[in-house]
């Protein structure tokens, strides 16, 4: 028993992390840009199929493949700021109709250049299994946990380490503010765009060879990446991190003792009853609103 519940908790880290680059992602727009894009998640499923375009056409390595993604999703992400989301930054019921019409389009247009059908992302070098005593893991899995760890260590070194990284923090907490001091808020804007388009193309390329790459990949993390910042605290990093992962492992743990087809009722239950208590989330900030 103890054997099958570590097995599933590092399944759970593994789901768990790619909610977290979903997260991140999200919450750094929405914190430096004041924008809802729930176009994320088929943005994470473009880069799925980016990666896909590099390894199975041009290189044929999956490091080149998921930096390749990468290179090619941020001039995607600068066209939508500038072209979608930077004109509706002051009204957030366009921004979510938008960012929906966006997720057809997106969708569509998957199909129009790959057809329909799913795509095998077959990654060799990634299949093998690692076994530390009695446990069993997939290489793919601590892939995705290793490689989302690190992007989320060089996320908080850019915040808090550079002074770039505390300039976008400032536009974050008081746009007018940096202005007054000499910050350029568009270039923050620009900047955490590319970086939220970064972090999806990483999620895509490490989810692809996972399963398979199709055009509704990106739904379900999309989701579980929402459900992980609002019960993180909506604002906190690191409440994203811990929501994200948390849901992960709890989805995964509770299969051993439930059917499968329980797995995100449970979850979700789990959400309900901490926002009960904690209206703000686990790390968020309480206002007058939450109480």
């Amino acid at each position: 028993m103890l054997t099958a519940l570590a097995e599933q908790a590092v399944n759970g880290l593994m789901m768990g992390s790619i909610y977290v680059l979903v997260a991140l992602g999200m919450m750094l727009i929405y914190g430096v840009m004041h924008v809802l894009n729930f176009a994320h998640g088929a943005l994470l499923m473009l880069g799925g199929y980016l990666a896909y375009f590099v390894f199975a056409t041009l290189t044929g390595n999956y490091l080149l493949a998921i930096l390749g993604a990468v290179c090619l999703l941020i001039p995607v992400g600068a066209l939508l700021e500038r072209g979608v989301f930077a004109p509706l930054r002051s009204n957030l019921r366009n921004q979510v109709i938008a960012s929906l019409g966006l997720v057809l389009v997106i969708e569509n247009l998957v199909v129009i250049i790959w057809g329909p059908n799913a795509l095998q992302f077959r990654v060799v070098s990634t299949q093998a299994t690692v076994a530390f005593g009695p446990l069993q893991f997939a290489l793919q899995h601590l892939l995705i946990i290793a490689a989302t760890a690190l992007c989320i260590a060089a996320l908080f070194a850019f915040l808090h380490l550079t002074k770039f990284g505390t300039a976008m923090r400032a536009v974050a907490q008081n746009p007018r503010a940096a202005i007054v001091v000499g910050i350029d808020v568009e270039r923050m804007h620009k900047a955490a765009f590319a970086i939220s388009m970064a972090l999806a193309a990483i999620g895509g390329a490490l989810l692809g060879p996972l399963f398979l790459v199709f055009p509704q990949m990106g739904d379900l993390p999309l989701v579980k990446g929402l459900a992980g910042i609002l019960l993180g605290g909506m604002g906190s990093i690191g409440g994203a991190v811990v929501g994200g992962l948390a849901i992960g492992v709890t989805e995964a743990v509770s299969t051993l003792f439930l059917p499968t087809d329980y797995r995100d009722a449970i979850t979700f239950a789990v959400i309900v009853v901490v926002l009960l208590f904690r209206p703000q989330g686990l790390f968020g900030v309480s206002t007058r609103d939450d109480s």
